[in-house]
């Protein structure tokens, strides 16, 4: 289904009966990655809702630089279109969990219940890696500029920001100024603000959201639960399963 908020045009699902829980998914990600995951909330007798947010899936890309704050904002409008005032529960994966932390921040949210699962918002200290590559990257950008070189130039970039850990620039495609000011913001001192109880689950081998950024933010929610699953990464709710499903029956 679509909805129309501010112009801007919205892919959303709404399943079940009962008290509402609100999905929110990752960068790069669509609301059809918690598929598996409604179905199971739905049959314990909740109503899901779950949207593309504005530049994936099937939401256009916003016309202006969004930061999280407007991806906060429309979520908030969202919920209003849809006559949802006030949530059961939301539940934000990576990306998700930042525009829950600014929803707080901002007061634009209400809710009994916080999940937040490896959820991104804590900017990381440049790494002497990352420095390392950043050299490196220009210096193969000199040395490609060589004629008969040039045609490397794009391979040799992906080679080098995909060590550094920077694919998910490369892959923003139109994105990329969204992606930008969204990851050089640093919502830890706003982590605080989630006033309602929250569990925070996180993958014991998630390189994208480190378990420390969890232990942070844990630290700073007064009524929080932190639980690491082993051998599991970023996308822990889909790598363990079971275990993760156990822990939101126990919460939720």
């Amino acid at each position: 289904m679509k909805v129309l908020i501010n112009g801007q045009l919205i892919e959303y699902k709404k399943e079940g009966e009962g008290k509402t829980i609100l999905l929110l998914h990752g960068w790069g990600d669509s609301l059809a990655t918690f598929d598996t995951l409604a179905a199971y909330i739905v049959k314990k007798g909740f109503t899901v809702v779950r949207f593309d947010f504005p530049g994936f899936g099937s939401s256009p890309t916003p016309s202006s630089t969004w930061g999280v704050t407007e991806y906060a904002q429309l979520t908030s409008e969202l919920l209003a279109k849809l006559k949802i005032p006030a949530l059961y529960a939301v539940v934000g994966h990576s990306f998700g969990g930042r525009v829950i932390i600014k929803s707080f921040a901002k007061h634009l949210l209400k809710t009994e219940k916080v999940v937040l699962i490896g959820a991104a918002g804590i900017k990381p200290s440049p790494s002497a890696k990352k420095q390392l590559f950043k050299v490196i990257a220009k210096a193969g950008k000199a040395a490609t500029s060589v004629p008969g070189l040039r045609q490397l130039r794009n391979g040799l970039r992906k080679k080098l920001y995909s060590a550094a850990g920077s694919t998910d620039y490369l892959l923003a495609g139109d994105m990329q100024k969204i992606f930008l000011k969204t990851i050089n913001e640093d919502l830890l001192p706003e982590v605080g603000s989630i006033t309602a109880p929250s569990l925070l689950i996180w993958g014991q081998n998630d390189f994208e959201t480190p378990v420390k950024d969890g232990a942070a933010m844990q630290q700073r929610i007064k009524d929080s639960r932190f639980v690491v699953i082993p051998d599991t990464g970023h996308f822990v709710f889909k790598d363990d399963f079971a275990v993760v499903t156990k822990e939101l029956d126990l919460f939720l």
